[in-house]
């Protein structure tokens, strides 16, 4: 009988610490996946900023803005690679923001 009661407080010790732990997970989780859009954002801003200099006729066809403008491609790319662990808490924010482009 005591060996009953040693497992049962021990299983229930477990069960406190694996929600306790999946708790803190979940909670950097979500940090992560609100700094991931942000950064999503900003990397999108730029490469329409970079862009944009690009086109104007002081700069058109400058090698450098070029190759600028491929780097921050590539970058974005790498970068929404990542767009799942974004995407699992913002699925409610990107309905809402196909609806308004519509």
């Amino acid at each position: 009988m005591i060996y009953l009661i040693i497992l049962c407080t021990l299983s229930i010790a477990l069960n406190a610490l694996f929600i306790w732990y999946i708790r803190k997970m979940l909670t950097k989780l979500l940090f992560v996946s609100d700094n991931m859009g942000g950064l999503l954002e900003k990397l999108g801003d730029f490469g329409d900023h970079l862009h944009s200099v690009h086109e104007m006729e002081t700069f058109y066809g400058d090698p450098t803005l070029g190759n600028l403008i491929m780097h921050s491609k590539e970058i974005l790319e790498v970068v929404e690679g990542y767009k799942d662990i974004y995407s699992l808490t913002r699925e409610d924010l990107e309905e809402v923001d196909q609806e308004e482009q519509e």
